[in-house]
């Protein structure tokens, strides 16, 4: 650290020789911290505040955090301006084994383009901008049964059919057609493991950040319509905070977009300090439950992030964790201390949130052809992921939240809309969910690596599919799409067995190790790379960039991460497949703890 000028206080948290000349290194520092300038709240915004990003380092946030760590390194006076961002350093090997610092790279912030309060902008491609897209993941609901997480029956080894029913695959196709599914997932789709019967919500160390509960039966996506009625929604009323008069704009907020409308939207700021309450009925009629705004039972995104070591302001402690103030990633040797939550203040809350998205989102890197690839590990989200060229000085984050997927067939994408929960824009009496690109962070990041001139990773996701490769013209699985996220493995007629070993489930963070069977998963390339300054080009995802390639394509985007046996984006059965076979990974990928 002292070569790259860097303070004592980052860390090394993953690095990559590069044959017997290079080592690419990845470090960061706990006192980075980041704000998010709201232009809603902004006093005397310029003209061309609109151009600004609303995403900056806070220095003197930083300052502060140096000063109650009790800083004792006597580091020079240029601390009080430094950023405290992640860096990738780059060293040189040097006569008798050792090797000599020679340049770093700052990872620095995406854009997020300010917008005003209700504003209608939408961006390029008409899917809604990353601002919106943070003002919606941070939104706090709670996650039940009744969500995309819990939409496979889990009984392991068995298909949803066998689950639900002797012969139930009509009935299933006839709920599924009923929500608009379109078969998905099939009826044979082989699921993970049991949820417990008699279990109303999900246990906090078991859940994942979802959005939307869904009201669809057993028969169609593995809900227990019955249970919900007559036990879940009046356990979850009755478990939601109550919403006092301070609150009754966000529980408008709230109404509003259960009800698909984007209006009346509250600034960022205050959103993240006010606990969106979940409508449990019909009625409308919202919390009954506890006043210290914080779900006990059911799991909101905000106690969902904080489970997985990402800090939210106010929930120091949840329920079941002991009262330490301190939040630590496993693994991860990390330790913050999470700000105490001002009663007066909507502001100062906002940041430390966005400052552990991006800590936590620069946590292991690759290297390609000059490419260097950072982004999150399998412990928490990653929100953000860089692209950039060993040559330069500074990369910008691109967000997975708002690259397109473009897989061929309105069947594979309205599957991973399914799975993310989305509620439908325009009538929501008819489908829960809405055709909007991807903004839920669930990525489970298990290894990312470089395989003949392949850039890699192993990756889950809530929406991840795989396809049913049947021989067999007639069943009803062929072609169709199967959840990863939902399943410990995936088994058809056509060859899927055992896809990942993990006796835990891939619902909620993995603290096991899992094996790389047959298939894995490429970060898929494109033609050009996304964004430019604003990052809001559209993206079309390929397949991964040959050798020979190299010169016309740019590895840019690690969204739509096909299986090795995938029909392509074009959903052409004739596509070729890539050379490299998933059996020669088996032993490539590790467990990062980091």
């Amino acid at each position: 650290m002292k070569a790259a000028n860097l303070h004592p206080s980052y860390e090394l948290v993953d690095w990559k020789r590069v044959e017997d000349t290079k080592l690419v290194a990845l470090v960061r520092s706990a006192l980075v911290r980041v704000k998010f300038q709201d232009s809603s709240s902004q006093q005397g915004t310029e003209s061309n505040g609109q151009d600004q990003n609303a995403l900056s380092f806070d220095t003197t946030k930083s300052q502060q955090a140096l000063q109650q760590a009790g800083d004792q390194s006597g580091t020079s006076s240029n601390s009080t301006q430094e950023d405290f961002a992640s860096y990738i350093l780059i060293f040189k090997a040097a006569p008798k084994a050792t090797w000599v610092f020679e340049r770093k790279i700052k990872l620095a912030l995406p854009y997020v383009k300010q917008e005003s309060q209700g504003s209608d902008d939408q961006g390029s491609n008409g899917k809604g901008s990353l601002y919106k897209t943070l003002q919606d993941l941070l939104v706090e609901q709670p996650v039940t049964p009744y969500t995309p997480n819990a939409g496979l029956a889990r009984v392991n080894g068995v298909a949803q059919d066998k689950v639900h029913g002797l012969e139930q695959t009509t009935q299933w196709n006839q709920q599924a057609s009923q929500k608009n599914l379109t078969n998905n997932p099939a009826p044979k789709a082989v699921t993970g493991f049991k949820l417990d019967k008699g279990r109303a919500y999900r246990k906090l160390n078991e859940a994942w950040p979802v959005y939307e509960p869904l009201d669809s039966t057993k028969d169609g996506k593995g809900k227990d319509k019955d249970g919900w009625i007559t036990s879940g929604a009046s356990e979850a009323k009755g478990d939601a905070p109550l919403v006092s008069s301070t609150e009754s704009q966000m529980a408008a907020v709230t109404d509003s977009q259960q009800s698909g409308h984007n209006s009346g939207l509250v600034s960022l700021a205050q959103r993240s300090t006010t606990v969106a309450v979940q409508k449990s009925d019909s009625s409308g009629s919202q919390g009954q439950g506890t006043t210290d705004n914080k779900f006990q039972k059911y799991l909101n995104t905000a106690q969902a992030l904080h489970q997985m070591g990402v800090i939210v302001p106010s929930l120091e402690t949840w329920p079941g964790k002991p009262s330490t103030g301190i939040a630590t990633r496993a693994g991860g040797g990390v330790s913050v201390q999470a700000a105490t939550r001002q009663s007066s203040s909507t502001n100062e809350d906002l940041p430390n949130v966005i400052t552990q998205l991006y800590h936590t989102s620069t946590s292991q890197l690759a290297y390609l052809n000059g490419q260097i690839v950072v982004m999150g590990s399998n412990a928490v989200p990653s929100l953000w992921y860089w692209v950039v060229d060993e040559r330069t000085t500074s990369g910008r984050a691109t967000w997975w939240a708002h690259t397109e997927l473009n897989w061929g067939t309105d069947k594979q994408k309205q599957f991973v809309e399914n799975q993310l929960g989305f509620k439908d824009d325009s009538n929501s009496s008819l489908t829960n969910f809405k055709s909007q690109g991807l903004t839920q962070p669930a990525y489970l990041i298990a290894g990312l690596d470089v395989v003949q001139d392949h850039l890699v990773f192993a990756a889950f996701k809530a929406g991840a599919v795989g396809y049913d490769m049947t021989t067999d013209s007639n069943a009803s699985t062929k072609d169709q799409a199967l959840a990863w996220s939902t399943t410990a493995g995936l088994d058809s007629a056509g060859g899927y067995n055992n896809l990942v070993e993990n006796t835990a489930g891939l619902n909620g963070p993995i603290n096991d190790l899992f094996t790389l069977l047959d298939t894995f998963a490429y970060v898929t390339p494109v033609s050009g790379m996304k964004g430019g300054s604003q990052n809001n080009e559209e993206v079309q995802t390929k397949y991964p960039v040959k050798d020979d390639s190299k010169a016309s394509a740019k590895i840019a985007s690690l969204i739509n991460a096909s299986p090795l046996n995938s029909y392509g984006d074009d959903g052409d059965k004739k596509a070729i497949y890539p050379e490299v076979r998933g059996r020669q990974l088996q032993n490539i990928f590790w467990w990062l703890e980091n």
